[in-house]
């Protein structure tokens, strides 16, 4: 199989296990990753070189066609859409990233620059946007709704016809109930059970889920 050329842009314990999903479907050849942390700059990570900033995305482009957002989001939606923003502009193409173990519907309608983990699953007519992390285990059930720039995480749930929007998390565990909608900016605290619709720009936490505070 002849492997494409790609950059990682985010160096931490999200891009391991995008590494390690890369690897596994051995469709591209990762040449290196960028992250803003000095103190990785030419160390590695899983093997792979850490070649410096963000910045050098303009120069590395003669060398790949394609990149992957390997930064994670604990409320920071915003930070991952720039850089997903940033590779478009310096005319990349963002990969999906889905481990061979995820179930995603034929009928769902799937955005670009998705990563997916196993064994994650997006059911039958889901809509999903751009750039949004479906992470380990979670489910996005019939007729969801996912905003763009999404990290649905480890282990959490949503009932049919839940809607969140963009730039939002639905922390590790965290359950929504079917037709509940979640705002965008807005967090979603670990273990949470959402039981009625959360507003935009705010943290909501506990069983029944209750908001706490502005998230910005």
């Amino acid at each position: 199989m002849l492997q494409r050329s790609i950059i990682g842009l985010g160096a931490g314990g999200h891009a391991k296990v995008l590494i390690d999903i890369l690897r596994l479907r051995a469709e591209y050849r990762i040449i290196g990753l960028l992250d803003t942390d000095e103190r990785r700059w030419g160390t590695t990570l899983l093997g792979i070189p850490i070649l410096g900033s963000d910045e050098l995305l303009p120069s590395l482009r003669s060398e790949c066609e394609s990149a992957f957002i390997a930064l994670g989001s604990i409320g920071r939606g915003h930070r991952r859409r720039q850089l997903f923003e940033s590779a478009l502009n310096h005319d990349y193409s963002i990969a999906d990233v889905i481990h061979p173990g995820a179930f995603v519907s034929s009928y769902a309608n799937m955005g670009r620059g998705l990563l997916i983990m196993g064994p994650a699953i997006v059911n039958a007519c889901a809509k999903v946007g751009q750039n949004v992390i479906v992470n380990s285990g979670a489910i996005i059930e019939h007729d969801c709704v996912i905003e763009d720039h999404v990290h649905i995480a480890p282990g959490a749930r949503l009932g049919g016809h839940c809607f969140v929007g963009h730039e939002s998390l639905v922390g590790i565990g965290a359950v929504v109930l079917e037709g509940r909608k979640i705002g965008h900016n807005t967090i979603i605290g670990g273990g949470a059970v959402v039981t009625r619709d959360i507003p935009d720009r705010v943290v909501a936490v506990g069983v029944p889920a209750r908001v706490i505070r502005s998230s910005s």
